[in-house]
């Protein structure tokens, strides 16, 4: 008999907890994670995103006179066997840089581009004579001028002590002044995706509240027009009797672009910008 009285209690506490919980009602918790099915909950809806976006692309440039250029010249060489053709180019390429140090070009001011030694085969002079063999060797080199308005009487200089030929001659920027350049075209094209995104804006009677991405393309190599003589071959020394070499440059322009997405909302009395 008081094995039974036990047990009835046991089943008693069991239904007080089960009653208690339907009592209670459902939770509120805020870090629930998830909802029956069906059922409803009273937490407030997450905020919207961003009403619109515009994406546009500026370009922006700037420019200034070089302070720069780069002389490519070579020296060439040839000879009945490699190793003759090898030491006229030596001896030519020596007197070259013996007479641009007398200039004033230092030697780290010139550095090599291409240096090679290979046979030339020649058509025989008449038919069924063997080919006509030499050798040609020749050193390639490209020699910044700090002073563009100096450059004509480096190219003298060359031509006149070993150099054959001239490759090509560019107006450029130090790298200072490019850096200069880039952050002034960089500036340019910002200002003009602004303007593109607040016209855009307008249209739609939006304003542009912030931005949300910027990307910038790589800017325009510097440079001017070339005055390069196009690999023009001078087989004997320039006379000291004809005119120096005069070469004029314009303007070095540095060109960039970015494109930009801007935010923006249905234009406001208290919109920002």
């Amino acid at each position: 008999m008081r094995r039974r009285t036990h047990v009835l209690a046991a089943v008693g506490v069991a239904l007080l907890l089960v009653t208690a919980g339907c009592v209670g009602g459902p939770t509120d918790s805020p870090t629930a994670t998830a909802d029956a099915p069906g059922q409803s909950t009273d937490r407030t809806p997450a905020t919207p995103a961003a009403d619109s976006t515009i994406r546009v692309v500026g370009s922006g440039s700037a420019d200034a006179e070089p302070n720069q250029a780069v002389v490519r010249v070579a020296v060439v060489a040839v000879g009945a066997d490699a190793a003759t053709a090898r030491q006229r180019l030596a001896a030519n390429t020596s007197r070259m840089r013996t007479a641009l140090e007398g200039i004033g070009i230092g030697e780290e001011q010139i550095t090599t581009r291409r240096y090679d030694i290979y046979q030339d085969r020649r058509r025989p002079r008449e038919e069924g004579d063997e080919p006509r063999i030499q050798y040609r060797a020749s050193h390639d080199f490209e020699i910044t001028v700090t002073e563009p308005g100096r450059v004509g009487e480096v190219i003298d200089t060359a031509v006149r002590n070993g150099a054959s030929e001239i490759d090509d001659v560019s107006f450029t920027l130090s790298t200072d002044r490019r850096r200069t350049l880039e952050g002034r075209a960089r500036s340019a094209a910002m200002a003009d995706a602004r303007a593109k995104a607040r016209t855009l804006a307008a249209d739609a009677n939006l304003s542009v509240t912030g931005v949300r991405v910027i990307r910038t393309a790589r800017s325009g190599v510097p440079r001017a027009a070339d005055a390069g003589a196009g690999g023009a071959m001078t087989e004997t020394p320039v006379a000291t009797a004809a005119p120096p070499s005069d070469l004029e440059s314009g303007p070095v322009t540095v060109t960039t672009t970015v494109e930009v997405v801007y935010e923006a909302a249905p234009e406001t009395s208290d919109a920002t910008e």
